[in-house]
């Protein structure tokens, strides 16, 4: 069996962790599945879904790592609407995001999580939850839950 749903929400800015963990676990106990697997996926390219520990030096730690991995006020290709072509918003560039940095962030993270569900419930050590980073600015964010089992 296979069950679908859409989670929606605003994020507020960049690089905010949003815990999904409880939206998870409500899904996997309404679909009544006991045993099976939670997929979590990304429907954006700058926003990335990982799972890790619900702790506030982390986030700390990570935002400091991308400010001095992959900075912000750097030059992109994809900023430079003179030369980019390609996936424009509107024909004179005005209006796109100017946000390289998110994307090549989300290159190196991952789009989706796969948890196992055991007995009904997502097989999680003691720490572990499932968050969207956000990698761009504030804005309507869509995530699948999909769940296969029996």
């Amino acid at each position: 069996m296979i069950k679908n749903i859409k989670f929606e929400y605003k994020s507020q800015e960049y690089l905010e962790f949003k815990d999904l963990t409880e939206e998870v676990e409500e899904f996997v106990k309404k679909s009544k599945i006991k045993n099976g697997q939670v997929l979590v996926y990304s429907m954006h390219t700058t926003l990335a879904i990982c799972v890790n520990e619900k702790e506030s030096g982390i986030v700390k730690d990570f935002r400091g790592l991308m400010g001095r991995l992959i900075p912000r006020d750097t030059y992109y290709c994809h900023n430079d609407l003179k030369i980019r072509t390609e996936n424009l918003v509107c024909q004179s560039g005005a209006s796109d995001c100017l946000n390289g940095h998110s994307h090549l962030t989300h290159l190196l993270m991952r789009n989706s999580e796969v948890i196992p569900i055991i007995n009904g419930k997502i097989a999680f050590g003691p720490w572990q939850r499932i968050f969207a980073i956000e990698l761009d600015c504030g804005r309507p964010r869509e995530i699948i839950f999909q769940i296969t089992g029996e």
